[in-house]
């Protein structure tokens, strides 16, 4: 299930956490009380950033405190261990979802309407005794931290990483964009620099929502096929000016999925008209190819740039 642990690493044991030690008639069968800090739940939080929340509510560290809830591995270094929950995701199999519903107070059915990780596809195998692990990469999508001044308004303090279908996520009541990258700033991107990008994404939440999966797919292709335009033209001064408005550079990744979603919005909108409409003959191709490239034209690209793009994604039509 999982590609790989991380290496080098501490193995814990039940009960057996930093020195500090509860329940200790318990030990062995694990936790029987709850702790005394607790930590809100934040629907579709990963478990690995609750579990470090749990954690520093308590007055201790994330490495220390693994022990509590079952066996696995993790770095010798604590500090690297503090940084997991931005990096990857915490996977625990069933008696170890038990130790973590003890721990924090909450039955485990909440946990898992909550946590998404936790749902019952993503358990790790093995039922004796509880057992964590954190992949060298997330399973089931991104760690991306969430709105921290959604945060606030429910007295949740430090960051929090929702586990995101997508690497990055946007907040429409505070205009933040917040992604998974591991650089600590910008912790987000105000959108209200970025109107057109605020009005995309409404666009693809429409989609979405009317079309469901045929939404998401035309989404999808669409910013497939704007990314390989913006590497052929990272500087193009649509795309530069739009990651100035937000703090980026114009060149990194972390810039790309912001600066190009306006014209990933459009082409999505026009591939959905396209197979709707149900006509996929000669004439009606090259109607549908006229206005994609009349996007490129507007982004300031030359067509010749990202015709063959649409073209590939003309033949998978027929």
């Amino acid at each position: 299930m999982t590609k790989g642990l991380r290496a080098g690493g501490l193995r814990f044991r039940a009960g057996q956490a930093g020195g500090h030690v509860t329940d200790a008639p318990g030990l062995r069968f694990g936790p029987r009380w709850p702790l005394p800090g607790r930590a809100r739940l934040v629907g579709g939080e990963s478990t690995g950033s609750f579990v470090a929340r749990l954690a520093h509510g308590n007055g201790l560290g994330l490495a220390e405190f693994l022990g509590r809830v079952g066996q696995g591995q993790a770095s010798a270094d604590p500090e690297r261990v503090e940084r997991y929950p931005q990096s990857t995701e915490m996977y625990v199999n069933e008696p170890g979802l038990r130790h973590l519903a003890v721990l924090s107070g909450l039955p485990a059915q909440m946990l898992r309407r909550a946590l998404p990780s936790l749902a019952e596809q993503y358990v790790l195998p093995g039922g004796r005794e509880a057992l964590w692990q954190w992949p060298w990469e997330a399973e089931n999508g991104y760690p991306v931290r969430r709105c921290a001044l959604c945060g606030y308004a429910r007295q949740i303090g430090e960051p929090v990483w929702l586990m995101s279908p997508q690497p990055w996520q946007v907040c429409l009541r505070h205009l933040r964009w917040t992604d998974d990258s591991r650089q600590e700033e910008p912790s987000f991107v105000d959108m209200r620099a970025l109107p057109e990008c605020v009005r995309a994404h409404q666009v693809r939440l429409r989609l979405v929502r009317r079309f469901t999966a045929a939404g998401s797919r035309a989404f999808a292709d669409a910013s497939r096929v704007v990314r390989l335009w913006w590497a052929a033209a990272p500087e193009e001064p649509l795309w530069a000016e739009r990651a100035w408005r937000a703090g980026l550079g114009a060149r990194t990744a972390r810039a790309v999925p912001l600066v190009i979603y306006p014209e990933a919005a459009a082409l999505a909108c026009s591939m959905l008209r396209f197979e709707r409409g149900g006509r996929f003959g000669g004439p009606d191709r090259s109607r549908w190819l006229r206005e994609a490239e009349g996007l490129m034209a507007g982004a300031g690209l030359d067509c010749e740039v990202g015709r063959d793009e649409l073209l590939r994604w003309l033949e998978g039509r027929r």
